[in-house]
């Protein structure tokens, strides 16, 4: 398997990179599976985390599938799409950071304080379970990207607002590649900002189940003016 080792080890974008031209080298067919976990972690030389997290990316692309006890399977993908995460279109500088961070702003600070109006009693324990289960996995090590999405995406359904839910899954793509930038700063400037991220999520929580749709919408916003803070006060790996 002719793959290149990786030397920035920390950039998920490199793996990303790395693995679609592996994909198209190889001449890897839809519904054709790629290389093990362990696999791709002992050809890049990265960690077993590095390697989860550009496969997030590539799932949330459309470019592969995840399948539990299978493994990640290419799907079908247009020219157009493949030629996209090859010039890696989605995030190539600040400029394009921003717009995602201020739109994600825009759709989800109101969508959390419709989530404290509507959301259902189900809705409110997998929202709790969700914020358990990131600091579960921020204890262990982990940047916890995945399940931070989750958090966030649940809130977005608890909205019980149509648009909403297609808004976000359309830009997922988007998001989950700002979210990955953001954590993965956060883990290298301190775990200090995993326990403050924490704090902001529990308090959106209280709101969303004390039907509070102003606290959400306010501690919504300030989790996410902080998220941004972070990432624009240390240099980015983009």
């Amino acid at each position: 398997m002719a793959l290149e080792s990786i030397k920035k080890r920390s950039l998920y974008e490199e793996i990303v990179s790395s693995i679609i031209l592996y994909i198209q080298k190889e001449n890897i067919k839809p519904g054709e599976k790629l290389p093990s976990e362990n696999e791709l972690m002992e050809y890049f030389k990265v960690s077993k985390t590095a390697v989860r997290e550009a496969l997030s990316v590539l799932a949330a692309r459309g470019i592969i599938e995840k399948k539990p006890g299978v493994g990640s399977i290419l799907k079908e993908t247009s020219g157009a799409t493949f030629i996209d995460q090859m010039t890696n279109k989605l995030i190539v500088d600040k400029h394009a950071l921003q717009d995602i961070l201020e739109f994600r702003r825009g759709v989800e600070v109101e969508a959390t304080a419709l989530a404290a109006e509507r959301a259902s009693p189900e809705q409110l324990e997998a929202i709790e379970k969700a914020h358990l289960k990131l600091i579960e996995v921020n204890k262990n090590g982990e940047t916890g990207i995945k399940e931070d999405f989750t958090f966030h995406q649940l809130i977005i359904l608890a909205s019980c607002n149509s648009m909403y839910e297609r808004i976000f899954d359309f830009i997922a793509p988007y998001y989950l590649e700002a979210l990955t930038i953001s954590k993965n700063q956060s883990k290298q400037i301190s775990d200090r900002y995993f326990k403050e991220s924490h704090e902001e999520h529990q308090r959106i929580i209280q709101a969303i189940k004390g039907r509070n749709p102003e606290r959400a919408r306010a501690y919504a916003l300030e989790h996410l003016l902080n998220n941004e803070t972070k990432v624009w006060s240390h240099t980015l790996p983009i």
